[in-house]
């Protein structure tokens, strides 16, 4: 196969990142693999290196996708109105599929990772929208709730 020009590689690139936040937002970030891409688009792994050199370089693909997301499932009128727009949101599939990315970095990177930022970008903007709420508290309530729905627990499962 020949070269390709400047302009086919960044048509490639483009459409390569868009199967990549497709795959991401309707089945989650784990299915977001080499082989996957491979059988999606037809090519050999080895030339989807040459996009994304490392598994880890997928990320460019979502970058600055996720949070317009996120926002446009919240309610930032008031502190019980973020709260059950969120617990609502975690039924939204790409809602849902973004806070389990979330979970999964803060597993596997820790502080290092590039959900810190996301989350913290988030604190911002609650801090912005709901000015009298602590940020912090809000965001420990939001990802609490994430995880119980993630693990579909609700009252039902509690002890009377």
């Amino acid at each position: 196969m020949g070269r390709i020009t400047k302009n086919q590689r960044e048509d490639n690139f483009a459409s390569y990142n868009a199967l990549i936040l497709d795959i991401f937002l309707n089945e989650g970030w784990d299915h977001v693999t080499y082989d996957r891409l491979s059988k999606e688009t037809g090519l050999r792994k080895s030339t989807l290196q040459g996009y994304y050199p490392s598994n880890a370089d997928f990320e460019v693909a979502i970058k600055g996708k996720v949070f317009p997301i996120i926002l446009q499932h919240l309610d930032f009128t008031s502190k019980p109105l973020l709260l059950e727009s969120w617990k609502k949101a975690m039924k939204v599939t790409q809602f849902k599929m973004i806070m389990r990315m979330f979970v999964m970095q803060a597993h596997k990177k820790g502080s290092e990772g590039s959900g810190r930022l996301g989350v913290l970008g988030l604190a911002k903007y609650i801090s912005d929208r709901l000015p009298t709420e602590d940020p912090l508290e809000i965001i420990q309530l939001l990802f609490g709730l994430t995880v119980t729905e993630l693990l579909n627990i609700d009252r039902s499962h509690m002890p009377t």
